[in-house]
């Protein structure tokens, strides 16, 4: 499971305003004991031009089966860390190009069960002195960090649900698939794999890297995965192969298609093409 930190998940929002906020670390991964205590400093840094004033908050975050986060209060889900955890300060001031510390500690209950808990804490910069007529809102920025905690016994395990195929409508579009995965462990995992198209003799004539996505205990992600051509009509063989974490167990599952035209090659960029 370590193998997951920094890996793990990132929150993108765009940067607005001449104040551009940077925290490190962006994720953390611990594991810990019930009852125990972990502290960890977080470094806030302003690499902007202008000063920044940086509010600080808790949450919760989850997803939909497409990835899409969804946040919510502290506390919201059962498997929040963010309802163990307290922070100081609760403000920093920033000049240009410098930087301050953040301290929180997670105070974790006795009782609580093994599994993955996770939280965000989020840092909310504004100009303390926006240019007059300038809205404030033009010069916020945010960024989060987010935190997991592991608490053993971590047992892992997944399975595909299903191969879901969409033939293409036209013949210039590509053949597109869904992965339905579950995460049937107790643990937040770095899930990543490869799609491949095998001919009626076993041979691999395609081939796409799935992308890497985190997939939290319990829960489903729908991966997308786009065939691009060129590949002549026939009976071919999908094969999913998607692997949690462990290096020595992958999963897989496959589904027999049929391919009724050519499915065509990608086209150039507009400049691109070929010699004459």
């Amino acid at each position: 499971m370590k193998r997951i930190l920094l890996t793990l998940l990132l929150f993108p929002w765009p940067v607005l305003g001449q104040s551009t906020l940077g925290v490190e670390p962006p994720v953390s991964l611990r594991e810990a004991v019930p009852g125990q205590n972990l502290t960890l400093d977080l470094k806030v840094h302003n690499v902007g031009v202008r000063p920044v004033r940086v509010r600080v908050s808790l949450g919760d975050w989850t997803y939909d089966p497409l990835g899409n986060i969804q946040f919510l209060p502290p506390g919201t889900l059962k498997e929040s860390a963010s309802r163990f955890a307290a922070f100081s300060p609760g403000e920093l001031s920033l000049a240009a190009k410098t930087s301050g510390t953040l301290t929180y500690t997670l105070t974790l209950p006795k009782e609580l069960a093994p599994g993955s808990y996770w939280g965000v804490l989020f840092l909310e910069g504004e100009d303390p002195n926006p240019p007059p007529g300038v809205p404030l809102a033009v010069f916020k920025v945010r960024m989060a960090h987010v935190f997991y905690v592991n608490i053993p016994p971590i047992r892992q395990g997944g399975r595909i649900l299903g191969l879901l195929p969409t033939p293409p409508k036209a013949p210039e579009d590509p053949y597109r698939f869904a992965i339905q995965y579950q995460n049937t462990g107790n643990a937040a995992q770095k899930l990543s794999g490869r799609f491949e198209v095998r001919d009626q003799g076993g041979r691999t004539v395609a081939q796409v890297e799935v992308e890497e996505v985190v997939v939290l205990p319990g829960a489903v992600r729908v991966l997308p995965v786009t065939l691009v051509g060129p590949l002549p009509p026939g009976s071919y063989t999908a094969l999913a192969v998607l692997n949690y974490g462990d290096p020595a167990k992958d999963v897989a599952a496959d589904l027999p298609f049929t391919l009724k035209t050519p499915l065509a090659a990608p086209k150039a960029p507009e400049g691109q093409g070929g010699a004459p």
